[in-house]
């Protein structure tokens, strides 16, 4: 879906089966509209981290910059999240108590361990059910917020703050719901957002025009950001290089993340000469069939440097391969005082209500 070839007929034949994706999207929020079904709560504070998109807006480095900025102002997160393409996804899991990691990407999921190994002082811990493994984090870390990564859909919790993340290089596809889109919900959804944040807004190419769009759709505050390069890391021996390195150094680039496109273009952006690019579908598990054929295709093309993203490289920890490089990136939001002012502001009104008894994973 995300830079690779389009096909407008299976798109076509997709559509009925996305209108009553659309009919099931509409009654189950009939039902929580009605209190058929109820919403449950947490005693601490709730931020939620989503899209209205399939993956690929920035939501892992956003999450690691809100946790970063309420740690470093003395509040106490923890991040709650599914953790997808982990070996059972209905466990919960415990991915890092803060200190050290507790599970691998395997079974914690990618995007979790990474979380984990950048943020020390914040507890990760996945589950499908999202709130039972928020009161499983309550009950054994004691966070006074859980960031929830991934909960826009999640309506079952509910939240004190929904952060709504669009991408500006493709923020809405074709404009169809999944699976003939890449939308999870109509447009309409974002009038749920309390904040909307446009990710690689320096790549939009008509960031008034997104704008405008998304202003029809909520009232929500909108906020915008980039993707900007920390630097180069060896993922075996954690040797670190200035992302400047890349200055018309031959590359072979390979990732398995739902936009690969936006990963070549940010290190085109930094000067590589991508001789290659290789890309694999998101949370692919590498096999050592996989780490032959891309030093095979480095060496056809005479690369000088194998170069992965951060969340590929949790992923081929356990193959302990030489000589590959992942660029780190942190999020950088431009509107930076009122952004750190609407986060810290979910802190000071009274907790939400207790609901429900306690719980072990």
């Amino acid at each position: 879906m995300y830079g690779r070839t389009r096909s407008f007929f299976i798109e076509g034949l997709l559509l009925p089966v996305s209108f009553i994706y659309g009919i099931a999207l509409r009654m189950r929020n009939a039902l929580y509209a009605l209190r058929i079904l109820t919403k449950k709560s947490l005693p601490c504070r709730v931020i939620s981290i989503g899209n209205i998109t399939l993956g690929g807006t920035g939501k892992t480095p956003t999450v690691i910059q809100i946790a970063d900025f309420l740690l470093k102002n003395k509040r106490y997160p923890a991040v709650v999240s599914r953790g997808y393409g982990r070996k059972n996804e209905a466990d919960i899991v415990a991915v890092s108590d803060g200190k050290a990691p507790l599970s691998d990407a395997a079974i914690a999921g990618d995007e979790p361990s990474l979380i984990g190994s950048k943020l020390p002082g914040v507890p990760v811990v996945v589950g499908r059910d999202r709130y039972r493994a928020a009161l499983f984090t309550l009950q054994v870390f004691g966070p006074n917020t859980i960031i929830l990564d991934d909960g826009f859909q999640h309506v079952r919790l509910q939240r004190d703050l929904d952060i709504v993340l669009v991408d500006a290089e493709d923020p809405f596809g074709n404009g169809r719901l999944f699976p003939s889109g890449i939308l999870r919900e109509p447009l309409k959804a974002l009038k749920r957002a309390d904040l909307v944040l446009i990710t690689r807004a320096d790549r939009a190419a008509n960031l008034g025009w997104l704008k405008s769009v998304i202003r029809r759709k909520t009232g929500a505050r909108i906020f915008t950001s980039r993707h900007s390069p920390v630097d180069l890391v060896d993922i075996r021996n954690t040797e670190k290089r200035p992302f400047s390195t890349l200055r018309g150094t031959a590359v072979l680039a390979f990732s398995g993340i739902a936009r690969p496109a936006s990963f070549t273009a940010l290190l085109r952006s930094l000067g590589a000469d991508i001789k290659h690019e290789m890309t694999y579908p998101d949370h692919y598990v590498y096999k050592k069939a996989d780490m032959a054929a891309i030093f095979q295709k480095a060496g056809d093309v005479k690369a000088t440097m194998i170069i992965t993203t951060e969340k590929d490289a949790v992923r081929l920890k356990t193959l302990d391969p030489e000589g590959i490089w992942a660029l780190r990136i942190e999020l950088k939001v431009v509107e930076t005082e009122e952004w750190e002012r609407m986060i810290l502001g979910t802190m000071w009104t009274e907790p939400t209500v207790w609901t429900e008894p306690t719980v072990s994973a």
